[in-house]
């Protein structure tokens, strides 16, 4: 009974942190061609079963590999699916039920065990057995750097317990019989970005099977295993999300009657004749370039370029870097004084790494996934739109960070 009530314990606080994160995920969910992996893994386990302790530390550690897919839906949560296993060995007494051993049509089983005629029996009656097995199963994944410290793009390390369900067969091998049993899986994964999409990971993880998993019944409710694998995760995709939030929240600001102030933001010095006033909320801060004098007048239709922003990104990413909320807000805001405008997002790479073919690509995805915000959040006609991929054919800043950029500009307007 007092096991019973753990699990429902450990259900009732899995349900909390599962409902919790996905309230705090609305609105950051990712596309769906985007934030996928697969990973691989390698390491040692130890199997925890009825007299397994009577074998020494080192008799009882085994190969363990492991292979991976998954996505993550948003920065704090994802699933993936994992086939894990390798081999076990084992320790059998005279005492206990043996699968390998039916009675009755199966029914019920007897005795013998088929293991001993693959086996040395030492004097006490104990011998070893050999288990090949395969431990197929989905986890659900919480990023703890994410869903503690908020979601940063450029921080490297993470920490991500899973827990999941699956299916655990048994191989027929030196008289263990074959067997077929439902698995529950836990795992804690220590996570290390590296260059160019590929991860680190430390991953400790444990399954729980039924007594009968080893085939030997010997009245246990469930065996369990503990591996520590060592591996790699591949990023493919575009990696990274959006810093979206609330559509509404800028419009609920001044309906909560935060004071109104002008936000002067001088595109072309030269041009004194043409400026681009954004009105937004700002708690008791003014920004204005005092050099120059606002006037208020009706705008002028022109056909002269203006830079609006720059958008800037992680190396090797196509989705904007976090805090770049205001640049997205002025250009809308622009789009919305100036019915007739249309912009171009130029995308640059920098040239620390790839190639010009790939650095070109990479631009272009840089453009397309500025173009996305600006459509689905701030609702610009696309076709107002107009996406170029520069590549790293122009440099137009002196640092390199700085060219990892899409440059926002007013072609017509």
């Amino acid at each position: 009974m007092k096991k019973i009530n753990k699990y429902i314990i450990v259900c009732m606080l899995f349900s909390f942190c599962l409902s919790n994160t996905v309230a705090q995920t609305k609105g950051n969910i990712s596309d769906i061609r985007s934030n996928w992996y697969i990973e691989v893994g390698a390491g040692a386990q130890v199997l925890f079963s009825a007299d397994a302790s009577k074998l020494s530390f080192g008799d009882r550690i085994t190969p363990s590999i492991s292979v991976a897919g998954g996505k993550w839906f948003s920065p704090y949560w994802g699933t993936r699916v994992q086939v894990q296993g390798y081999s076990f060995n084992g320790n059998s007494t005279t005492n206990g039920l043996y699968l390998g051993n039916p009675l009755n049509n199966g029914l019920i089983y007897g005795s013998n065990d088929p293991v001993r005629s693959e086996s040395v029996i030492r004097p006490d009656g104990s011998y070893r057995h050999y288990l090949r097995y395969m431990n197929m199963h989905v986890d659900f994944q919480i990023s703890l750097a994410n869903l503690i410290g908020g979601y940063k793009p450029e921080r490297k390390w993470d920490i991500i317990p899973a827990a999941g369900i699956g299916y655990a067969h048994t191989f027929a091998y030196k008289g263990t019989p074959k067997t077929n049993v439902i698995s529950t899986n836990f795992s804690l994964m220590g996570k290390y970005k590296l260059p160019k999409g590929f991860d680190l990971n430390l991953e400790v993880q444990s399954a729980l099977f039924p007594d009968q998993f080893d085939g030997r019944i010997t009245g246990k409710m469930y065996e369990n295993n503990c591996a520590v694998m060592l591996g790699m995760t591949y990023n493919f995709g575009s990696r990274g999300f959006a810093v979206t939030g609330n559509p509404s929240r800028h419009k609920h600001r001044a309906a909560r009657g935060s004071r109104k102030v002008r936000y002067v933001q001088i595109i072309n010095p030269e041009a004194a004749e043409r400026k681009i006033e954004v009105i937004r909320t700002v708690n008791d801060t003014v920004y204005v370039n005092k050099e120059v004098k606002v006037r208020e007048e009706v705008p002028v239709r022109s056909n002269e370029q203006i830079m609006l922003g720059s958008i800037l990104f992680d190396i090797n990413k196509t989705m904007p870097m976090q805090g770049q909320e205001i640049t997205f807000v002025n250009i809308a805001k622009f789009m919305s004084d100036y019915p007739e405008a249309k912009i171009r997002l130029a995308g640059y790479a920098d040239q620390q790494t790839g190639t010009p073919q790939y650095n070109l690509k990479l631009s272009t995805k840089r453009g397309i996934s500025v173009k996305d915000i600006l459509v689905k959040k701030y609702n610009i006609d696309r076709k107002r739109i107009e996406v170029q991929g520069v590549g790293t054919d122009a440099q137009p800043y002196e640092r390199d960070k700085w060219n990892r950029v899409v440059i926002v500009t007013a072609v017509d307007f």
